[in-house]
């Protein structure tokens, strides 16, 4: 894991552009009360065990469409790290009127070295090596509403990767031509259901969350076709303990099969997924997590949370479930964007019993 050097220059770092961008002149940050759309674009700093510091231009768009219960986001972020990775995404979360459909999708270019450290549960740290790729990723789910907060749509991913594999850096037996060490692309499609009662999508307080996908894809890796199959089963849950507490639970299941490109594969870690982990930690066939955390607002724009999870991956999906699962536990502070949406910035800290995470992240784990 890259070393993290002074955390504290660095939390002390992202603060100080949070709060900058907390006070922007108006013709940067626009709200209007009487329709709650919000407009920002500001420059932040974040941290991740993955990135270390990198610093972002990042624009953020909110609205509620014409008759909509939830509010819709357009993001970009505009990124450089540490660790010499440029990345350049623009998700979106977009409900149209009268909440008739949902498009929930992402566009994502990045030139990016990270750490891989092979298949199964049971990789050394110290045996990991460091890899380079090149990677343009359009992940899409388009939703039509059917009734009662149900949805019906079409999920597709495509996603072009280009290895840059050193040579005095290590090749794992798992890497090979047909697998993506020359690099890959694919295209995938499926059916996707979800069910959706939250009260907010990047900050939910109350409300459930159930969404199934299995797609197939195709494609090909050093000239030799790709045949494989993902399916991911994503269940939330949000309680509120009382007017400011909220507790949040959120289950992952994500299975493949056939020929999936190593770096498609399920994966555990990251400050989405497993907290504390490097991204990409454990990796394998299949995968199951389970998070959950209490989430606290305790004076104007600030809260904390405290939050655990535990998980682990599977090289087949008849293997003993409790065995040699990866626990990880932590806590952190939230601080809002703004007044008039309680869409946080959040800073987490997460202990592992082998690695430590922190994270300066934009919107909600889960």
């Amino acid at each position: 894991m890259p070393p993290h050097g002074n955390i504290a220059k660095r939390v002390c770092l992202a603060i100080c552009l949070l709060l900058l961008a907390s006070g922007l002149h108006p013709a940067l940050a626009q709200e209007a009360e009487e329709d709650s759309t919000l407009f920002k674009a500001l420059p932040l700093a974040y941290y991740t065990p993955e990135t270390r510091i990198a610093f972002e231009a990042f624009a953020f768009y909110s609205y509620y469409s014409k008759g909509s219960h939830r509010k819709s986001n357009i993001r970009l972020f505009a990124t450089y790290t540490q660790n010499r990775q440029y990345l350049l995404t623009v998700p979106w979360q977009v409900y149209t009127a009268d909440d008739r459909f949902f498009l929930n999708g992402s566009l994502d270019y990045r030139k990016f070295p990270e750490y891989y450290y092979g298949l199964g549960n049971d990789t050394a740290e110290a045996q990991r090596a460091l890899y380079e790729f090149s990677a343009f990723t359009l992940s899409s789910k388009s939703y039509s509403k059917l009734e009662n907060d149900t949805y019906l749509g079409i999920a597709l991913q495509a996603q072009w990767l280009l290895p840059e594999i050193p040579e005095n850096e290590p090749l794992f037996d798992d890497i090979i031509p047909e697998t993506g060490e020359m690099g890959y692309s694919y295209l995938s499609l499926g059916p996707s259901f979800m069910w959706d009662r939250r009260d907010h999508i990047l900050a939910p307080s109350t409300g459930s969350y159930l969404e199934f996908t299995p797609v197939f894809g195709l494609g090909k890796a050093n000239e030799n076709p790709v045949y494989f199959g993902l399916a991911s089963l994503d269940i939330r849950d949000y309680w509120k303990l009382g007017e400011r507490s909220t507790w949040a639970n959120q289950f992952v299941a994500q299975f493949s099969l056939g020929a999936v490109p190593y770096r498609v594969l399920p994966t555990l870690g990251g400050p989405l997924l497993h907290r504390g982990y490097y991204q990409g930690r454990f990796r394998d066939k299949h995968l199951m997590i389970l998070q959950s955390e209490f989430r606290q607002e305790v004076i104007g724009r600030f809260g904390f949370v405290v939050f655990g999870s535990v998980g682990r991956v599977y090289p087949d999906i008849r293997t003993d479930l409790l065995q040699n699962v990866h626990p990880a536990v932590g806590a952190g502070l939230r601080v809002r964007v703004s007044k008039k949406d309680r869409t946080n910035v959040r800073f987490d800290y997460s202990i592992t019993p082998d690695s430590t995470g922190f994270y300066i992240y934009f919107a909600e784990s889960f």
